[in-house]
């Protein structure tokens, strides 16, 4: 099985991403940080933000919108990686904007780059970007998620 390179760049899945303050309380409550921009409206607001501010990484949370609960390891097998020979390289969130509750954001699946390096103990590694694109009602990006997946040969 090879990795399908050709897939680089399509559009693979689409999601829905609520942001509500409820789930914005619990994140922030789950990792921990008391700061009252993630609980209090009226504390955003007089920061200039128009609800409740989303942690850094509650991005990840669009984790439970993808389009089904085994997305990842379908994908993997759509783009022809051997998930046996195949780890979780790097997570990186990219913000255009601050994401706040009361939205709703439009997610699109793209398959990013891959490409391919010399392992230092020989063999090839197959590098697959996937990322995730959320945008406004306005059709504006707002953040991107981007993991990086790596087969060795």
């Amino acid at each position: 099985m090879a990795v399908k390179k050709d897939m680089a760049g399509t559009k693979i899945g689409e999601l829905e991403f609520p942001v509500e303050r409820g789930k914005i309380k619990e994140f922030a409550g789950a990792i921990g940080d008391p700061n009252p921009v993630y609980r209090d409206r009226e504390y955003a607001r007089a920061l200039g933000f128009s609800d409740v501010l989303a942690p850094v990484t509650f991005p990840i949370a669009s984790s439970f919108q993808m389009p089904s609960d085994n997305y990842v390891l379908e994908t993997s097998l759509q783009l022809g990686m051997d998930p046996g020979k195949s780890v979780h390289g790097t997570f990186e969130i990219i913000y255009e904007r601050p994401v706040c509750a009361g939205e709703t954001l439009r997610g699109e699946i793209v398959v990013g780059d891959i490409y391919e390096k010399e392992g230092k103990r020989g063999g090839t590694m197959t590098f697959v970007e996937m990322k995730q694109n959320f945008y406004d009602e306005k059709d504006e990006l707002v953040v991107t998620i981007s993991n990086i997946f790596i087969e060795r040969s």
